[in-house]
């Protein structure tokens, strides 16, 4: 559930206000979402653009732009105050002629002159801003293109969405953590207190490897005097989540500088359950660490009573009404951690993201169990220890870390990691599996041909682009087939579009089987096809046993509307040249070789000759 302006109007506001102004780098899936909007339209520009406030008037901040350098546009003629102001939908096919925009100066310098373009609407009552696709041509946007750029500004709008929860949370639980502060300087007050009696001591020799502890050290641990320790000894007392942590602890402080402090949870020799602090210190001779001598107390009362105030601090939160709702009505999931990797704090929402149970979430539950849990079920590649060392690599270059999961339940979770004032850190955390499957269907409908499913010509386009830097590295041959139906239009005129259609899509079937998983099968539009080639060697020959195959396949009847119906097919070839970033050249001769068995009488193929070209000139 959505906060609305009227509730908790500072929170919003404030995340609103921050989200105005956060730069595409901070919101990358946004600036790839116009990207696509603009390749699916074929548009040269696009704009996501938001107002800086709920005026009249307001200014268009563009957060996420293609083809325009421009941050925000301040002109009464925008297009995107148009909408904000009128909270509809706008279509202009040819802005020149519209009294409205004629004085915007984006169609004053012949930059736009046409555009399609979508309120967007964080809030249901709220228009804060529009999603637009510009073309400098006069364009007629039709029921499918207006239907297709809204389901577009849904995706925009959940984005943005997801940005300004998280945006509050963070500014939510910010207040939280001052509050949490006036307490840890209470805390401070308790540890001036805690210098009590029952420290004991140790001493390590490092040359001869022996271990002393003093009486108070034999107390605690819970053995008799003539007990001889060794490290080892005194590692396997340690609780077993904390053995690991105290031997890195120890034989780090050996190569370093031998300075430490550690509290960990600890088993005596007795069963007795406890928690210790030990502290290390190293002896130096003649340059050389020789020594580790160090304290070790008894602090199970002092960690009870941090316990105590963890528990009272958590009751204060659930009897804070204000921080309760904002916490239950945000979508995402929420949970904070201390400096140390222990929960504080957590929602509803975020045990359900994560597919939990209540009883597993608990105050002080560890952070690097969470991980390792996820790392286990092989929910991410990254281990605790190196997601541990991303997290806080981008906390100090003040930065939020984000990292996706895949949950074996088979939904996706985008989690965000940020930093707080004590060092701690809030996660926000959404299941995003609806966006990403519709980012993947945005992603096949801008590179696929809707009818036959095959690959279009903005697929082709970005095909050729990395062919030509692969044929810098490889030996693979590349060679270009450019395909025209023969009778097509007759099939039109005398059974329909729909009879056509099937057609097509029985051709594209054909073509399809005739090629191989290296080769790439495109469909232009109309009757028009195009296939790449690809091989390691005697590509000419391959290409000429493809074009008889795909002749003798496309002469077999088709079976259209109860009516058995008959084409035919030409095919222009030629080797793609290394040379042909662009794939310019080897289109145009293949042109020309389509274009000589056009006129030599159809359904046939033949390869590039450059004589083809003075006859081609000639007629």
């Amino acid at each position: 559930m959505m906060i609305k302006p009227s509730d908790y109007s500072a929170v919003y506001k404030e995340a609103l206000a921050q989200l105005k102004t956060a730069s595409v780098e901070q919101l990358p899936e946004l600036q790839s979402l116009i990207k696509v909007t603009a390749d699916t339209f074929n548009c040269p520009m696009a704009t996501l653009s938001l107002c800086d406030d709920h005026a009249n008037n307001p200014t268009q901040i563009f957060i996420s732009s293609v083809g325009i350098e421009e941050k925000g546009i301040d002109s009464p003629n925008s297009f995107g105050r148009y909408i904000v102001n009128n909270k509809q939908r706008l279509v202009v096919q040819d802005a020149v002629k519209d009294p409205r925009f004629k004085d915007n100066p984006y169609v004053q310098k012949e930059m736009i002159r046409s555009c399609a373009g979508f309120p967007i609407c964080i809030d249901p009552e709220v228009v804060v801003g529009s999603l637009n696709v510009f073309d400098n041509q006069i364009r007629a946007f039709d029921d499918n293109d207006i239907e297709q750029l809204g389901r577009l500004a849904q995706i925009v709008e959940g984005l943005l969405r997801s940005n300004l929860n998280y945006l509050q949370a963070k500014i939510a639980f910010e207040e939280v953590e001052f509050q949490r502060v006036l307490l840890a300087r209470k805390e401070e007050l308790f540890n001036e207190l805690e210098k009590v009696s029952g420290v004991g001591g140790w001493e390590y020799d490092m040359e001869s490897d022996e271990l002393v502890w003093t009486k108070q050290t034999r107390e605690i641990v819970g053995v008799e005097a003539d007990f001889e320790p060794t490290l080892t000894s005194g590692f396997d007392y340690f609780a077993p989540e904390a053995r690991d942590i105290i031997e890195e602890t120890v034989n780090r402080a050996m190569v370093t500088d031998g300075k430490w402090s550690s509290e960990l949870p600890f088993i005596n020799a007795k069963g007795r359950h406890m928690w210790v602090r030990t502290t290390g210190q190293g002896i130096y001779k003649q340059g050389k660490m020789c020594r580790l001598i160090g304290s070790f107390q008894d602090v199970s009362e002092r960690k009870f009573i941090e316990q105590k105030m963890n528990e009272n601090e958590r009751l204060m939160q659930s009897q804070n009404s204000e921080l309760s709702a904002i916490v239950a009505n945000i979508p995402n999931g929420v949970a904070v951690y201390d400096a140390r990797g222990l929960l504080k704090y957590w929602n509803e929402q975020h045990i359900k993201v994560y597919r939990k149970e209540s009883s597993q979430m608990k105050v002080r539950n560890s952070f690097r169990e969470f991980l390792r849990t996820r790392y286990e079920r092989q929910e991410t590649a990254d281990s605790p220890d190196e997601l541990m060392e991303r997290m806080y690599d981008a906390f100090d270059a003040s930065e939020t870390l984000r990292t996706i999961y895949y949950l074996k339940s088979g939904e996706i979770v985008e989690a965000l990691y940020s930093q707080l004032p004590d060092r701690g850190w809030i996660i926000t955390s959404e299941d995003i599996t609806a966006q990403e499957r519709s980012r993947e269907e945005i992603e096949y409908a801008a590179h696929h041909d809707i009818l036959t499913g095959l690959a279009n010509r903005t697929r082709f386009n970005h095909y050729g682009d990395t062919l030509m830097s692969a044929k810098e590295s490889d030996e693979c041959q590349h060679l270009l087939m450019l395909i025209d139906l023969d009778l097509f239009k007759e099939v039109n005129d005398t059974y329909g579009h729909s009879a056509g259609d099937d057609v097509l899509k029985e051709v594209a079937k054909r073509l399809f089987n005739e090629v191989e998983s290296d080769d790439l099968a495109c469909r232009f539009g109309g009757d028009e096809f195009a296939i790449i080639l690809s091989g390691q060697n005697e590509i000419i020959k391959r290409a000429e046993s493809v074009a008889k195959n795909i002749v003798k396949a496309i002469a077999q009847p088709f079976y259209v509307a109860e009516h058995e119906l008959t084409i035919g097919i030409s095919i222009g070839m030629c080797v793609i040249a290394s040379q042909d970033s662009k794939l310019n050249e080897a289109l145009k001769h293949a042109d020309i070789a389509l274009y000589a068995v056009k006129n030599a009488g159809r359904n046939g193929y033949r390869f590039y000759d450059p004589s083809m070209v003075d006859d081609r000139r000639e007629k």
